[in-house]
């Protein structure tokens, strides 16, 4: 959280360290903010009286707890939400990864783009259940069946270093973990998190671990537990395990109701774990007594029943807090839900000693530097003041202007604030200085004029190439914060009338409002000059030459210069294209590069950029908006894999279901097959008779309502001579078919799956036409595979059914399920759980003769 500084004039007063005592003295102040680490999130949101005084009360209880997993959903925010808000202990969640490596329910992004909707659907599941959010560089590279193979791919001493850097920046009192060490929670990357907080536990404490982080500031810290949050899901006997062994074990209910915020923690943990929407979490917001269980792990032992058993969490704990001590009681006696602005003198006066307690020396430090934070928010919020920066359009390009808003509203009648200057980029401030009267907005404009030089917004882990760890910039990022702030963030002051200072930070949004949602916000973005997006990422090149076409997006006006492109070995350009002329801001033209290639070219990827005198640019501009995140704005690089082949096709137009999102369209397409969108819930019988195969994207079972009445006439279609392609589904509840029933014979749908992507197959049906028409499949096609071979395998398979193929992963059984078939009258009915809808996106050769099988058309005998 970003470092705080407040001041007061008055003589004789106690100041805050260092000590700022006038407006005069502001661009100390300021300096001292640039330097605060930045975290981006939703501007403030305005809370009413109830939600003022409860966040109040919270600065009573002195102590912390981390929560510890791997991925986004895997945290408790039953047990959250009750330490947050029942027990008000300052409450943060460690997800080792940002669950990039996952599937999506409700969209196509995936990767990259998953790891940032992600990391947005824990920050609005934070801002619910009154939690924290850290992260460590390790990337989720998917489904790890052991914590051996995760540590080999993160490197287990470059993540340690991170969790234990979080330990000793947010300095918890207890840590516990969602999953146990011996790999009873299934996923490798759980058994890891586990066993990382383990180690993390001692490790934070010892100067001689990770000594650079002491250089850098931090210092050494031990929690005084380590717990382990077991749950009823993995093992449904927790209960009377823990009844067994009191002495390391303890339950607690988190079923307690707030009267101040209106609901039970299970309610609000309900809401907040909804928010995993990509994921299929949506949770019921349950009433009434809920136990959790936890196990002592390590740490001191348990004398009585309580997480906390031992520990002061009052402020007796803090040497020399008893002034703050007494000034909080003052706060919180003379706190009127009726005029919250009285409060402000004495919220005021609580901000300022605890600045001066988080500013001096000795241990303990986080929790004093959060209290003195949470409580200068608490005078904004007491006095009714909304501030923003609010700028005319969503983005604005290097070497541009934009025109931006400053925009103050003391909304209730209170002491008289005064507002400073609010500095932003490049030297560009709104010159205040105005006293604020009651419910009448302060407005200052300005025109920024964006250097070129400066950076672009993106998320930041995403600054550098990666494998299975990120690498941020190490001179700006750890890489445990959830975001960074944006370019266009100001830093300004707010002085209340016995001088005392109160630092406000705001980026730039931007507002506007949508006919059906209302009013929506987002983050004003500095973005290159232009958008480079290649029209097909992947390319098929069955011949000598081709094609690689170009859209080239305009982010500023008058958009001129050159396009380039670096070949791979064995490529050259035949013809360039034309340079780019007077482009105006939001126009898009179309370019191309022809391309020959040698016989012995190979696979590789094709790298476009454009450069001009208004600026550069090598990607292109990518958005995530849906309405529970804020929008985001991030970049692919422009890039294209050759792919020189000449795959054999049969079909010519294919029938394909939307699911999940899986890119299998734009697959077929590149195959030159015609696709058609086939909607289970205006398609009938007959509409099917003109396709050589209907194919189902991911999860369609899971997510497409009238696939349980279309079933039946798909099948029809089969039998009278039709291909169906039925792509994984998950067994849950929400499969909409069942299991039994999604072929014209039953089978059941199973969890397992073979992790590594270079598991050697084995063919069980070397004759079966799917392995060799109309491309006869060999052990080459399976090579170069990205992540996982596959998942949600077929099993209990019916006798009518053919399995394919075989793998395993290393130390496992044989599974048969990946890739099955039968026939049904005259057509064929296939269910697969190879992971094309990574592999065909990856450029990987083999899986485009894999489809073109799939779907090819059938002929007698075939």
């Amino acid at each position: 959280m970003p470092t705080s500084t407040l001041a007061r004039t008055q003589r004789g007063a106690r100041p805050a360290a260092p000590a700022l005592r006038a407006r005069g003295r502001l661009s100390a102040l300021v300096t001292l903010l640039c330097a605060a680490p930045a975290v981006a999130q939703r501007p403030p949101a305005q809370l009413d009286a109830a939600a003022i005084l409860h966040r109040l009360e919270k600065l009573e209880v002195v102590g912390s707890v981390l929560y510890v997993a791997a991925h986004p959903d895997d945290e408790n925010t039953r047990l959250i939400g009750h330490l947050s808000n029942g027990r008000k202990v300052r409450t943060a969640y460690l997800s080792l990864t940002r669950g990039d490596g996952g599937q999506n329910l409700i969209g196509p992004d995936l990767g990259d783009a998953l790891g940032i909707l992600r990391t947005q659907e824990l920050l609005e599941a934070r801002r619910i259940d009154g939690g924290e959010q850290y992260f460590t560089r390790a990337v989720d590279f998917g489904y790890s069946k052991s914590a051996e193979e995760t540590f080999a791919k993160w490197g287990h001493q470059e993540v340690l270093a991170d969790v234990v850097r979080v330990v000793r920046e947010f300095q918890p009192d207890v840590i516990v973990t969602r999953f146990a060490p011996d790999g009873s929670g299934g996923h490798g990357h759980h058994t890891a998190s586990a066993l990382l907080a383990g180690e993390a536990f001692d490790l934070a404490a010892d100067p001689r671990a990770f000594p650079e982080q002491l250089a850098a500031g931090l210092a050494p810290w031990q929690a005084r537990r380590l717990f382990f949050n077991a749950s009823s899901w993995w093992r449904r006997d927790v209960a009377e395990v823990a009844a067994r062994d009191p002495a390391t074990w303890i339950a607690v209910d988190v079923g307690g109701y707030d009267a101040l915020l209106g609901a039970s923690y299970t309610e609000l943990a309900g809401r907040s774990r909804s928010q995993h929407k990509s994921q299929g979490f949506g949770a019921a917001e349950t009433r009434g007594e809920l136990v959790e269980y936890l196990q002592l792990v390590k740490g001191a032992p348990l004398a009585g029943r309580d997480l906390f058993d031992g520990l002061d969490l009052s402020w007796a704990r803090v040497p020399g807090g008893e002034r703050a001590r007494a000034l909080l009681r003052a706060a919180l006696g003379g706190y009127d839900v009726r005029a919250p602005e009285a409060s402000v003198p004495r919220l005021a006066a609580l901000a300022r000693e605890l600045e001066a307690l988080a500013e001096a020396p000795g241990a303990g430090r986080a929790w004093l530097r959060h209290a003195a934070d949470a409580a200068q928010e608490l005078v904004l919020q007491a006095a009714g003041l909304v501030v923003e920066v609010t700028a005319s359009a969503p983005r604005v390009a290097v070497g541009d202007t934009a025109s931006l808003t400053l925009t103050v509203l003391q909304r209730r009648a209170g002491p008289q604030i005064r507002v400073l200057d609010f500095h932003g980029p490049a030297g560009a401030a709104f010159r205040a200085g105005e006293l604020l009267a009651a419910n009448r907005p302060l407005v200052q404009e300005l025109t920024l004029s964006v250097p070129a030089s400066t950076p672009i917004d993106a998320p930041y882990w995403l600054a550098s190439p990666h494998a299975a760890l990120y690498r941020p910039d190490p001179a700006l990022h750890a890489g445990i914060e959830p975001v960074a702030r944006g370019a266009l963030t100001f830093r300004g002051a707010l002085q209340l009338p016995d001088g005392t200072l109160v630092p406000v930070v705001r980026e730039a949004l931007y507002r506007w409002v949508d006919r059906v949602d209302g009013e929506r916000v987002r983050p004003v973005v500095v973005t290159p000059v232009a958008s480079i997006e290649v029209v097909d990422p992947v390319a098929i090149v069955p011949g000598v030459r081709m094609t690689v076409a170009l859209d080239v997006e305009a982010l500023t006006d008058g958009l001129a210069g050159q396009l380039a492109i670096e070949l791979p070995e064995g490529w050259s350009v035949e013809r360039a294209p034309p340079s780019v002329e007077g482009l105006a801001r939001g126009a898009r033209t179309r370019l191309a590069f022809e391309l020959a290639r040698t016989p012995q070219a190979a696979r590789g990827v094709a790298r476009l950029s454009f450069a001009g005198q208004q600026g550069s640019s090598d990607r292109a501009l990518r958005g995530i908006d849906h309405g529970h995140v804020l929008p985001q704005t991030w970049y692919e690089r422009a890039e294209v894999v050759l792919v020189p082949q000449d795959v054999a096709v049969s079909a010519r137009t294919v029938g394909y279901v939307e699911g999940a999102g899986d890119g299998i369209p734009a697959a077929l397409r590149r195959l030159g097959i015609a696709v058609e969108l086939v909607d289970p819930e205006t398609a009938r019988l007959e509409d099917l008779a003109k396709y050589d195969a209907i194919v189902t994207g991911i999860r369609a079972y899971n997510t497409r309502r009238a696939l349980a009445r279309f079933q039946p006439v798909l099948l029809e279609w089969v039998a009278a001579g039709g291909t169906l392609v039925v792509q994984y589904v998950t067994s849950g509840l929400d499969l909409l078919v069942e299991a039994q029933r999604l072929g014209p014979r039953p089978f059941a749908v199973t969890r397992q799956r073979v992790t590594v992507e270079e598991a050697e197959p084995t063919f069980l049906a070397p004759d079966h036409p799917l392995l060799h028409v109309p491309n006869r499949l060999t052990l080459d096609d399976f090579a170069g595979w990205v992540q996982e071979r596959g998942l949600y395998f077929a099993g209990e398979l019916d006798p009518a059914y053919t399995a394919l193929l075989s793998w395993s992963d290393p130390g496992e059984r044989p599974q048969h399920g990946a890739w099955i078939a039968c026939d049904h009258g005259k057509g064929r009915f296939v269910y697969t759980g190879l992971s094309l809808f990574r592999q065909l996106p990856a450029g990987v050769p083999g899986a485009y003769r894999i489809l073109a099988n799939l779907v090819a058309r059938r002929t007698h005998g075939a």
